[in-house]
């Protein structure tokens, strides 16, 4: 018998992979490497019912996963009312996020003719946004990212970058950090950095840009940078909520555990 180690770099989704199996020397050997997702709040718990929401997610059924979610939701409360517990409690919460924003993309997709051009290009980039999301939920709960939705990330992105010199740049500069997680999420590390590139030094350090920075380097493969700018992003002294929504983020599943990341949140240890 054998023990192999495979490592995959830049290769397929989700970037660098390291995993080992067993094989037997002489024999051809069918290896499926997934790229390491961390700590997703929605797997500490057991839930079908989501994991069934999130495979709706990664064909872009969007009605679909979003009922499958209310389900998840449903299921899970009844869950906490029997046995009370902060892991039930997130994912309940993260449940009901995936749930409202798979809705939001069916929305999103309906023919609204004769919008106005600004409308118009705010929903192109909110569907961006919302395609990115799910792009990181899917990839946290099956280990990487299909090419379609992938590809239809990017070109919402790249859609809504059109607008060219009608976009402020702190916008423009969102939209290439966000391009950059997008990229690099899908294992495209080269893109990603181009994306990053297209932001000036100046714009990076820039309090409005901290958040997309740290999505951007937390995709990247690097922590620290990540928690610096999501340190900068909190100090903004943001709501309970919105410190909850953004802890649930899968953008954040390869740091929790991490003393730092965990301090960071404290203060929602029970909520």
């Amino acid at each position: 018998m054998l023990l192999a180690l495979v490592q995959l770099s830049d290769a397929g989704a989700g970037g660098p992979v390291n995993a080992s199996a067993t094989v037997t020397t002489g024999r051809t050997a069918l290896l499926t490497a997934t790229a390491a997702v961390g700590h997703p709040v929605e797997r500490a718990v057991a839930g079908r019912t989501f994991l069934l929401g999130v495979v709706q997610d990664r064909q872009q059924h969007w009605t679909e996963a979003a009922s499958l979610y209310q389900q998840a939701v449903l299921e899970w409360s009844t869950e906490l009312r029997v046995h009370s517990s902060v892991a039930l409690e997130r994912a309940v919460q993260k449940a009901e996020r995936e749930r409202q924003r798979s809705v939001m993309l069916a929305n999103l997709e309906l023919s609204r003719p004769g919008q106005p051009e600004s409308v118009a290009r705010a929903m192109t980039l909110e569907r961006a946004r919302l395609l990115r999301t799910k792009m990181m939920v899917v990839r946290a709960n099956s280990g990487g990212v299909p090419d379609d939705l992938y590809a239809r990330t990017r070109r919402a992105f790249e859609d809504a970058l059109r607008a060219g010199d009608a976009l402020p740049i702190a916008v423009k500069s969102e939209i290439h950090l966000l391009l950059c997680a997008a990229h690099a999420s899908a294992g495209a590390h080269a893109a990603a950095r181009l994306a990053l590139s297209q932001v000036s030094t100046e714009q990076q350090q820039e309090p409005v840009n901290a958040l997309p920075m740290a999505i951007c380097a937390a995709a990247l493969g690097d922590p620290t940078q990540a928690l610096n700018f999501l340190e900068a992003h909190l100090r903004q002294r943001l709501d309970p909520f919105t410190q909850r929504e953004l802890f649930l983020a899968n953008d954040w599943d390869l740091l929790r555990g991490q003393p730092r990341f965990e301090n960071l949140f404290a203060s929602l240890a029970r909520y």
